[in-house]
């Protein structure tokens, strides 16, 4: 039986080949936008749960707060956190990480690689990733030890079988390759193509700073709240008078499968997802495949009366209802099959550019279970929610009325346009997110900064002491187009925290307040563009201060304008009080206007600027912007003569401040090809139904024609419902996109606003894109010859 349903199906369908190729491509569509959302959201649920201890895993957080003022929350922590909580009886492993960009030599092959952490001897015994070849417990055992990628091992060695070998780190240390590690899939906030072993820094246990990560597994039969305890009463012992009243100060455990999309800390390994943006997407993938069965269902019913004589012949003949539900059902099972297998070509050619647009590595590979279920899941849904309705509505036809002529269109007319004012309000809701998501976007590109980030080439500084820095600086202003060059210990999208101002001229004694600090070259503010609002620049007297023996060194310290406020003070009143801080005593040399250092999520915060020589991180230099290539070629030359066996790398600091906000552009982007792709599916089924509504009217438009009417008049008529639809599709839409994104915007400090103009383009393009698609087939039977189409008729 099963066997002739599929053969009349396949009938039907050859039968109305329009129909069956709007339904196809519709349903196709939505299975491959649900297959590739899906492969992506199912990466960011999943982050850093295949650890086999996952549950166990936790990264320590640092929490600190003057008074006050707003708490900070970093997930960098001081290096002499790790050997105290070695001892805890809540710890079975701990593990520091260090993040730092290093030049890799092997032989003739040079390279800089970013992706290069450092770690303690418990990392790989902590974590999940496999090592092809090596001892877990020993990799990291001692100084110079280091463990490759399969990846990277095959770059430098082309071969996994290269424990034993040696690479040369930043052109000084020989490391041993004591394991290869598989690459690290792309759901790990832990991503590495080099671990070296921590030992190898030779860092002092300091808790003068924090620049450390530390990770911790649980012991068995302990909790995390116990471990809190014991972090609570190990501030009280370390830090002393921090735990003040008033004082925020504490370590934190954050689990390391929730790090990507919950933690609330700042300076993480790799930007952090959304939660937020993941609902949305989970939306967006279920609305493409609902909309697409929508279509399914609205085309159906709508070829009711064209399949009503078939329904009646067959009950007259003997058919039951059954029969006839199992025949449709028929039908959807061929059509979702046809689809889905479509459907999944289409997703495996589009993954490629899917995964250059998301900035992942996605496979769509059938070696998993959940590949199966998901196939299997969609395919049932799209047979059974697509074609039970249809199916049902049409077997129940009563043969006398249909072979009479008189189907039932009430029920089913007011059912299809229910579904195009929900598809269109899907529509209509995407597009305005996709606006405002733009705006904001724009928004943030063009605001400015209070520095000027615009034509900065950003060099690493790592190789350069101060008296390199100082002659490579000079060689590089008498190049053409170069205006400024400075240095700093970090980028100013990057500006770590951990620091403390006190004894402060004119404050009480035991006052002090915690702030962000950066240490820099002398001509930094000139090379950032940041304004003073009171003192003036650094001068070579100022840095002969700083290079003083420590006993006689002064330092010169910038306060921004928000840190000054902050202290109840003037721009003019704060120049030239006494200051110290975390031990360097010195003078406020001036104030400066506030820019942003940190995402525009967060409002701005005080920070300070001071030169310090110890160790640059980044070299800056700002060009005129003329002749760039010329520039960049001189730059390189000049760097040759310097680090010949260092590759010469560089960027452009807008890249980073647009880091800081990949998060958003990536969704921003992913948005507004999903929204496309939803207008598309839904203007698929608008097609349909315009197709059938044409063919429905046919008479009606010969009679017209003959008449009077004009051809304009008959597109009129059969385009204003389909209108009147959009329309309401408009209001029901407005207000939840008014909501989405008014809560979508209260995440930035610093935001544009919804705008009425907003809703109305959106209107707009919804009613454009309709009356394109109604038209299609309106002026197609507007242009019909009426003698034809009557006699037809």
């Amino acid at each position: 039986m099963w066997r002739n349903y599929l053969k009349t199906a396949v009938r039907n369908l050859m039968k109305r080949k329009l129909y069956s190729a709007i339904n196809i491509t519709g349903l196709s569509a939505g299975i491959a936008c649900f297959i590739l959302l899906a492969l992506y959201l199912r990466n960011e649920w999943t982050y850093d749960q295949f650890h086999a201890h996952a549950a166990e895993l936790y990264r320590i957080r640092f929490d600190y707060g003057e008074k006050d003022q707003p708490v900070t929350h970093t997930a960098l922590t001081p290096g002499g956190l790790a050997p105290v909580m070695k001892d805890f009886p809540e710890v079975k492993h701990i593990s520091r990480v260090y993040p730092l960009a290093t030049t890799v030599a092997y032989g003739d092959k040079v390279m800089n690689e970013n992706s290069f952490l450092y770690a303690d001897p418990a990392f790989f015994n902590m974590f999940s990733f496999p090592l092809i070849a090596g001892n877990a417990a020993t990799v990291l055992s001692g100084p110079n030890m280091i463990v490759l990628s399969e990846t990277m091992a095959r770059k430098y060695f082309g071969t996994t079988d290269i424990v034993g070998k040696t690479l040369k780190i930043n052109n000084r240390k020989e490391y041993q390759v004591t394991g290869v590690a598989i690459d690290p899939p792309a759901n790990t906030h832990l991503k590495f193509d080099f671990i070296a072993s921590y030992a190898s820094l030779g860092k002092n246990d300091t808790w003068n700073s924090a620049n450390d990560y530390t990770y911790i597994q649980l012991a068995s039969n302990t909790t995390a709240s116990a471990l809190q305890g014991r972090l609570t009463n190990l501030v009280k012992e370390q830090m002393g008078n921090a735990t003040r009243s008033g004082v925020t100060f504490g370590f934190v455990p954050e689990s390391v499968p929730g790090i990507h999309l919950h933690s609330i800390s700042l300076n993480s390994t790799e930007p952090g997802g959304d939660i937020r943006y993941n609902y949305i997407l989970t939306i967006i993938a279920a609305l493409l495949l609902l909309i697409a069965c929508i279509n399914f269902m609205n085309l159906a019913t709508a070829r009711s009366a064209e399949r009503g004589r078939e329904i009646g012949v067959r009950k007259a003949l003997g058919a039951v209802r059954g029969q006839l539900f199992w025949q449709f059902i028929a039908e959807s099972t061929l059509i979702s099959f046809c689809a889905m297998v479509l459907g999944i070509m289409i997703a495996l050619v589009l993954l490629p550019a899917f995964n250059n647009m998301a900035g992942t590595t996605l496979k769509l590979g059938l070696g998993s279970y959940h590949i199966y279920l998901w196939l299997a899941g969609i395919f049932l849904c799209t047979t059974f929610f697509a074609g039970t309705y249809p199916a049902l509505f049409l077997s129940g036809f009563r043969p006398v009325q249909v072979l009479k002529g008189r189907v039932m269109h009430g029920s089913g007319g007011s059912i299809r346009k229910s579904l195009v004012v929900f598809q269109f309000a899907a529509s209509v809701f995407f597009i305005i997110c996709t606006l405002v998501v733009g705006s904001q976007l724009k928004y943030i590109q063009h605001k400015k900064i209070g520095l000027d980030r615009s034509q900065v080439l950003v060099l690493s500084g790592e190789n350069f002491n101060r008296q390199m820095l100082e002659t490579f600086k000079g060689r590089l202003l008498q190049q053409s187009g170069v205006k400024y060059v400075s240095a700093s210990y970090d980028s100013p999208v990057s500006v770590g925290g951990g620091y403390t101002i006190g004894n402060l001229e004119g404050k009480p004694a035991d006052y002090s307040m915690n702030i962000t600090a950066i240490p820099v070259e002398k001509d930094y503010l000139q090379t950032m563009g940041i304004s003073l609002l009171a003192g003036a620049n650094l001068t070579d007297a100022d840095i002969q201060d700083v290079l003083k023996e420590d006993k006689d060194r002064v330092y010169h310290f910038f306060l921004n304008e928000t840190a000054v406020k902050q202290l109840g003070w003037t721009a003019e009143t704060a120049t030239g009080k006494r200051m110290v801080m975390n031990g360097r005593a010195g003078t406020i040399k001036g104030v400066m206007k506030d820019f942003h250092f940190a995402s525009m999520k967060s409002k701005i915060e005080p920070i300070v600027v001071f030169p310090e020589y110890e160790w640059f991180g980044e070299i800056l230099v700002k060009t005129s912007g003329d002749n760039q290539q010329q520039v960049i070629a001189g730059i390189e030359s000049i760097w040759k003569d310097y680090l010949p066996a260092v590759p010469f790398a560089y960027h452009f600091m807008d890249e980073d401040f647009n880091g800081l906000y990949k998060s958003e552009f990536r969704t921003g982007t992913i948005l507004s090809t999903f929204s496309i792709v939803i207008i598309l599916v839904s203007c698929l089924g608008l097609l349909g139904l315009a197709a059938f509504t044409a063919e429905q009217r046919t008479r009606e438009v010969g009679i017209r024609k003959v008449l009077g009417a004009s051809a304009t008049s008959v597109v009129a008529l059969l385009s204003k419902d389909f209108i009147k639809l959009v329309l309401i599709s408009l209001c029901i839409a407005s207000p939840f996109a008014w909501y989405a994104m008014h809560q979508w915007l209260e995440g930035f400090a610093y935001h544009t606003r919804l705008h009425a103009g907003t809703f109305l383009l959106a209107g707009a393009i919804a009613i454009v894109i309709a009356l394109l698609t109604v038209s299609l087939q309106s002026v197609k039977a507007a242009l019909m010859n009426p003698v034809k189409s009557l006699r037809s008729e």
